[in-house]
């Protein structure tokens, strides 16, 4: 399929509505949401379309990578699309038109048919916890699954910016201290951030599935973007590696329109800082401290930890 057949986005904004209009709630501070499976999700994803993404049929090739929202996820779609590619990005497309966010029914509409016509391998996003991933329970899939997490602070301020700046999404009105409450409370789109990371976190040792860390991207690049080309079966040489290395960088994907997600106009400015630490700039000192005492008793144990720095 080629990527100039992709329809208007604007054409899908109705069908939020038209495909189930008493799903959505509207919350606290005029936050929108619906509920799925008992589990906080944008208003965006319709039954129809998670039974879709639930039901999909995996394939021996296709990737799917999954996050929670604001946790590096573009920059690692990125990533994978120039592994596949050898550094290359693919010539008249963009990152949005090579990826099939299966569950999502306007940003990246395509039916069961364009999915099963599309040739391999397929990349599959996704912000689900384990058990509402895409395929279905991931173990017994023949895809790839990788993973990435980022520190909750961080994700927890660029989470607040998204949701309360993007009126499709979220459109919250409220403060950064509620939103703050809401994000520790579970009460945020795709949910409880520490039941969705470990969830996948449990599953880590799995052979069709990769756990990484944003902060490792950030600060140990090479290795970790070898560690993730090897789980994908691509060997990366030097010429590669320098090409993914330079077109990657948040500067060049920033100012790429194949990567800076341009033809969304809802999307504009669509990557805000994409440093380590800068949930300083946010929290005051009481904030952090009460965070800190909830991070600790949630993360116990698990044998995961983050850079905050």
């Amino acid at each position: 399929m080629s990527p100039a057949a992709e329809p208007a986005i604007g054409e899908y904004r109705d069908e939020i509505h038209a495909e189930d209009p008493k799903g959505i709630e509207i919350g606290e501070h005029g936050y929108k949401y619906r509920m799925l499976d008992g589990v906080v999700m944008p208003p965006y994803i319709p039954p129809a379309r998670y039974a879709l993404s639930r039901t999909l049929a995996t394939r021996p090739g296709d990737i799917c990578y999954t996050s929670f929202p604001k946790s590096g996820s573009t920059w690692l779609a990125y990533l994978i699309l120039l592994i596949v590619h050898r550094g290359e990005p693919p010539e008249d497309a963009t990152l949005r038109s090579c990826l099939h966010w299966v569950a999502s029914s306007w940003t990246y509409p395509r039916s069961r048919e364009d999915l099963e016509a599309w040739p391999s391998p397929r990349i599959l996003k996704s912000h689900m916890p384990y058990g509402m991933a895409v395929g279905g329970v991931p173990a017994d899939n023949p895809c790839k699954y990788v993973y990435i997490a980022r520190n909750p602070k961080d994700v927890a301020v660029s989470y607040f910016h998204f949701e309360s700046e993007k009126s499709w999404s979220g459109n919250y009105r409220g403060p950064w201290e509620h939103w703050l409450q809401m994000f520790l409370e579970g009460r945020v789109q795709r949910g409880d951030w520490f039941d969705h990371v470990l969830s996948w976190w449990r599953h880590r040792d799995a052979p069709n599935l990769h756990f990484l860390r944003y902060e490792d991207l950030r600060r140990r690049f090479e290795p970790t973007l070898l560690g993730l080309a090897d789980f994908l079966g691509y060997v990366l040489d030097e010429p590669t590696l320098a090409r993914i290395r330079e077109r990657s960088t948040f500067q060049a994907m920033t100012a790429d329109p194949f990567s800076n997600m341009h033809e969304i106009k809802e999307f504009n400015q669509f990557f805000r800082k994409g440093t380590v630490g800068s949930w300083k700039d946010r929290f005051t000192v009481a904030q952090s401290e009460a965070f800190d005492a909830v991070y600790a008793r949630r993360m116990e144990g698990s044998g995961l930890a983050f850079e905050f720095e």
